[in-house]
């Protein structure tokens, strides 16, 4: 993330603000353009008041990019979804704006938006099936009570997993996404993706099975960024994917800050120009760093992984992917 400023004073404003602190001028937020005062002309997402959307609304739409791609809200007659609504919606607007910024496509052939996100709510009924979290097909399904942090909190524990947020969530669902459509728009890609990956073509739900009865391999560790990137090649690289697009943002973030190198590049797109081994460098010294201070902080590590040169080169894959496939131009960032 970028560090923006009030518009009329000038004063620190923060990604998720309606409003300057400061001076209270009333903010709007666009991709690529950052933060304007509201006018007649800034017609503001249609989701501002109901959970704080403080993005624009795209032209001639009432939703903003990023709202626009919801295509099913929880049940707000549940008491607790409006709020839960918010804050999914709060972690999916950053991870909109840097696949906007890395140059993907957000739209279908037809000019839809694509992905597109459902958020659902378990049942009343607790004989019904419960909501899963995935992707199919270019639709991501997100249980909502993954917005409580203690439900949250009780999978990750339950599933082992050393970390579960949202926005891990979105970033490896829209993974998913962007293996098929990539693949899909360049066929040659799909076979430098097998050959990095594993064979897609190998059953899909005997391999999660199959994960969940007898565990990832012994040697997981020496090949995968996590235990379940071992149960199939899909999975494999949705949470590369998500490790890529934690490593953008978080270098571009700590770049704001000076909390890395200032050789490195302040866009995106000039990021993912570099060599992964280059970010994945500057990328383990701050984690390292980060890690101790939340240790010291009686916190969580801040990121309990290891890149290590295999994970490394297959992350430098999906670079290559987004680069050498990328359909639109990337936007300037703000």
């Amino acid at each position: 993330m970028r560090r923006f400023r009030c518009p009329s004073c000038q004063h620190e404003v923060f990604f998720s603000n309606t409003a300057c602190l400061n001076c209270g001028t009333v903010l709007i937020y666009k991709p690529g353009a950052g933060f304007s005062a509201s006018t007649p002309d800034a017609v503001p997402c249609a989701n501002r008041d109901s959970i704080g959307c403080n993005w624009i609304a795209a032209d001639g739409q009432d939703l903003c990019v990023s709202c626009a791609h919801t295509i099913v809200v929880p049940d707000l007659g549940v008491e607790g979804n409006l709020d839960r609504w918010a804050r999914i919606e709060a972690a999916k607007r950053p991870v909109m704006r840097a696949l906007f910024h890395m140059g993907l496509p957000l739209r279908d052939t037809t000019g839809a938006p694509a992905p597109v996100f459902k958020l659902k709510g378990d049942p009343l009924d607790p004989d019904r099936p419960r909501v899963l979290t995935g992707h199919d097909s270019g639709t991501i399904t997100l249980n909502i009570e993954e917005a409580d942090d203690d439900q949250r909190e009780a999978m990750r524990s339950a599933m082992g997993e050393p970390y579960r947020t949202l926005s891990g969530h979105f970033r490896h669902e829209v993974g998913h996404h962007y293996w098929a459509l990539l693949t899909e728009a360049d066929p040659r890609a799909l076979e430098t993706l097998r050959a990095v990956f594993g064979d897609d073509r190998q059953d899909y739900g005997e391999a999660l099975a199959a994960h969940y009865r007898d565990g990832p391999p012994a040697d997981w560790e020496d090949r995968f960024i996590s235990a379940y990137a071992s149960a199939h090649p899909w999975e494999d690289f949705a949470e590369t994917w998500a490790h890529v697009m934690h490593l953008l943002d978080g270098i571009e973030t700590a770049r704001a800050f000076g909390l890395i190198p200032a050789d490195l590049p302040v866009e995106p797109a000039d990021l993912l120009a570099l060599p992964m081994a280059r970010l994945a460098e500057a990328w383990i010294e701050l984690s390292i760093a980060l890690n101790a201070v939340n240790q010291a902080m009686g916190h969580e590590t801040f990121y309990p992984f290891v890149l290590n040169g295999a994970v490394i080169e297959k992350m430098d894959a999906i670079r290559r992917l987004i680069v050498g496939s990328r359909l639109v131009e990337p936007r300037k960032v703000a």
